[in-house]
């Protein structure tokens, strides 16, 4: 596993903080959960993947490293955090992107699809696509937020995910369900629907947060090898959990947009 060593970008008036891989492939941006940082993505910063392919991992605004937004109550939204991501996009001169997002990263992989068009390939995993208004409670089992539903059962909890947790900035969990709540996001259900690149998705058989049925019901034309990539033994966070079959997915989806 390579050291994440991160830097400092000022995009807009934040400081966000990254950490980059020095492979010259495809551009590889890495979006974490709510209330986690980049570090739940310590384990896909390995051999091969980081020197065959150019790794992006971010923290959003008010999580890990990187200073919170301005105006919380309204920036604290997907579609406040797609609009940094593209600006971060543009600042990092990223060509041939493939955005990776788990959880909240997955649904602002989304939306930072409708806005940036060197977008070549997704992959979510414990991400749910929304429609408007949101299908909670079909495609939610658990609607809490706490360390301990980010992984198996019986497994413990990393000091990190808790680390995290607790040092986000509080605004990031309160204002992103109210801006939810009101429906301030795009139509995940239609952008998968119209999607012209390939879409991987990733699930943990035993993950205590999505509902995998809710999953298999949205039409997604592009879905990569026409079907979810089911892991067994595995909750919420399969990058971490089970990171040798997650990375072997995620690098077969990258082999296959090279």
């Amino acid at each position: 596993m390579r050291d994440m060593n991160k830097k400092t970008v000022d995009v807009g008036n934040i400081k966000i903080a990254v950490c980059e891989s020095e492979g010259d492939g495809l551009d590889v941006l890495l979006i974490h959960g709510n209330s986690l940082s980049s570090k739940s993505f310590a384990k896909q910063f390995v051999e091969p993947i980081v020197s065959k392919y150019h790794v992006v991992a971010v923290d959003l605004p008010g999580h890990g490293d990187s200073l919170p937004f301005e105006d919380p109550r309204n920036s604290y939204s997907l579609t406040g955090y797609s609009n940094l991501i593209s600006e971060l996009i543009d600042l990092l001169n990223l060509s041939q992107i493939v955005l990776v997002g788990h959880s909240l990263g997955g649904h602002i992989a989304l939306e930072v699809s409708t806005k940036s068009p060197n977008i070549i390939g997704i992959l979510i995993f414990g991400t749910p696509p929304l429609g408007i208004p949101p299908a909670i409670n079909q495609a939610f089992l658990d609607h809490r937020l706490e360390p301990s539903l980010l992984v198996l059962d019986g497994v413990e909890v990393p000091q990190f995910f808790v680390d995290d947790f607790n040092n986000t900035d509080p605004n990031a969990r309160r204002f992103l369900i109210r801006n939810t709540a009101k429906n301030n996001y795009e139509d995940e259900i239609n952008i998968v629907k119209n999607l012209k690149i390939p879409l991987a998705i990733i699930h943990g058989a035993q993950d205590k947060l999505i509902n995998l049925n809710y999953l298999i019901d949205i039409p997604i034309p592009t879905l990569w090898r026409n079907k979810i990539q089911v892991i067994e033994h595995v909750g919420h966070s399969p990058q971490y959990e089970a990171p040798d079959i997650f990375n072997q997915i995620l690098e077969q989806f990258l082999e296959d947009l090279s």
